[in-house]
Order: C-alpha cells, then structure tokens, then sequence
C-alpha cells in the first residue's frame, strides 16, 4: 500500500491594485486540495471577502497541474459523519468563491481534474492552455463530484456533457472542452502570461459597477431556475449512499496502490 501523505499544497494571495492572484504551489507541480490547502484557500476567501476594492480575482496552479484533485488518502476511512462533513465543507468553499463579487477567473494551465475541476466551475472564467487535460474522474475511483461538481456541470452545461463527463470519469483535451462550452478560450503555452495579463485589463477597462451588478443579477437568475442549494443537499445524499456501498474505499485504494479496482 501506498498511503504515505504528500507534503500539502501551499496557497499563496498577491493582492495589486484591483487584482488579486491566488496561486497553488504543490510538490513537483502537482495541486492538491488535501485538507490543509483548504483551511489556507478558506483563509484566503477571508482576505479576499475583505477587501472591497478587488476587482478580478486569478486563480493558478504551478507546473505540471492547475489542480489534480482532492488528497485520496482522506477518502479511505470515512465514516458518514466526516463524509458529511467532508462534503458539506467542500460544497461551502465553492460556494464562497462562487460569490465573490470580483471577477473570478481559473487560469488552467495543466491539468484540472476533481475538485480542480470543481473549483473551475466556481469561477466565472475558464482559461486553459492548449495540450492540458480537464475532467471529473472521481466515478474511476468509485467517488462522486461532490462539491457542487455533479450539479454545476448539469445545470452549466446540461444533461449530456454532465452524462458525459461524470458516468465515464473522461478526461477531455482542453479543445474537447472549449468546443462544449467548458472552457472559454484557449491559449498557447508560449503565449499563456500575456493572455491572462491582456484578458484581465480587458476586464479593468470595463465598467466597475455595471459588472459587479450584472455578476449578481446573473447569479441571481441562475439560482432561482436552478435551485443549486437544494442540489447540494442531493450531492451529499448520494456521497454518502457510496460510503455505505464500501466503493469509496475500494476506488481509493485501487488508486493509491495504482491497481484497477475491482468492484463487488
């Protein structure tokens, strides 16, 4: 078995002017939202919910991956009271980003996968460099997207692409994703820190107030059709019928000892 724990994700904020810059910092460029990197994102949603004046705020992984995933080795001895809470503090922590009245924008430069995927969602702008991998793998482990994954890729982008994505655990290229709605733009590698740097004083130029009040009755709107709280409450309610199946621990495993699971 292989369960030793990887070093945590670092979360670093660089606040100037009206941006803020939200970087994830992993070992050999790998991010993952292991529980100590979110008790430092959650920190970080309290800066940022302090400071009125922000207006985009850039979310970024360093080298090989934007975010791989959640830490598995959390999955493997969940009883339901921290699944639940597992669950329901994730779900919350999307949620916080998903209100955050700057601009949010998730920069992906590598792989964005689970969770990452899943904080992507949150945001209001999905960039990806060409050759990166996007998807919700979590069904290949025998898990579910439960941080609002599951019902913000169904309501965003419908049935299908949520039937697509989730029931087989696929992970798309991020022209795949682009041509889905997915992603927004698409960006060379060579190219990438111009890009970003061009799509955010494209943002700065436009009017402050106008956008902030167009973000919140967006949100509005979407909240009313699609009664994302009552989703979230369905999400749990599925994660933890998976608890009760013992699947969870077989898919987590599997994928520590990078084996097939074999269900049962």
């Amino acid at each position: 078995m292989q369960n030793s724990l990887p070093p945590a994700t670092q979360v670093h904020l660089d606040v100037e002017g009206e941006v803020a810059r939200v970087t994830f910092s992993g070992e050999r460029g790998i991010q993952i939202l292991g529980a100590e990197t979110r008790a430092a994102l959650n920190s970080v949603l309290d800066d940022l919910e302090s400071l009125s004046n922000l207006r985009v705020v850039l979310f970024q992984g360093t080298g090989r991956t934007f975010i791989a995933g959640a830490n598995i080795h959390e999955f493997l001895d969940l009883d339901e009271q921290r699944a639940r809470e597992l669950i329901q503090a994730g779900q919350k922590m999307m949620t916080r980003i998903s209100n955050l009245p700057a601009i949010t924008i998730a920069a992906i430069n590598g792989a964005c996968a689970g969770g990452g995927f899943e904080l992507s969602l949150a945001c209001d702008y999905r960039f990806a460099i060409k050759n990166v991998k996007i998807g919700l793998p979590e069904t290949t482990l025998g898990l579910l997207p439960c941080w609002g994954g599951t019902i913000r890729t169904t309501l965003m982008f419908g049935s299908a692409v949520a039937t697509r994505l989730i029931l087989t655990g696929e992970l798309l290229s991020a022209k795949q994703a682009k041509k889905l709605g997915i992603v927004h733009e698409l960006c060379e590698e060579e190219d990438w820190a111009d890009f970003i740097k061009q799509w955010i004083a494209t943002l700065l130029s436009r009017g402050p107030t106008a956008q902030r009040e167009a973000k919140r009755l967006i949100q509005k709107t979407e909240r009313t059709i699609s009664q994302l709280e009552m989703g979230h409450g369905d999400e749990l309610n599925a994660f933890l019928a998976i608890v009760h199946s013992g699947e969870l621990q077989t898919g987590a495993q599997a994928f520590l000892d990078k084996t097939k699971p074999i269900w049962s």
